[in-house]
């Protein structure tokens, strides 16, 4: 879900950038420009989270491992 997460922010970001700055004929394409940021900032902060949670839970094996012994 991770790269899932990772490659929905990029392909956005990159719509976001085409939209607001190469395309940007229209108020509504920069608009739309901006969502599309928004919606990839989303992403990336799930991305984040899934990475916070995974280093969490290797610690916490560490912990218990140290703990047995």
């Amino acid at each position: 879900m991770k790269i899932l997460n990772g490659i929905l922010s990029v392909v956005l970001g990159v719509l976001a950038l085409y939209l607001m700055f190469i395309n940007a004929k229209t108020d509504q394409d920069f608009i739309l420009g901006f969502g599309a940021m928004l919606v990839a900032i989303i992403f990336m902060l799930f991305m984040i989270i899934e990475e916070r949670n995974e280093d969490i839970e290797r610690l916490r094996r560490i912990i218990r491992h140290i703990d047995k012994q």
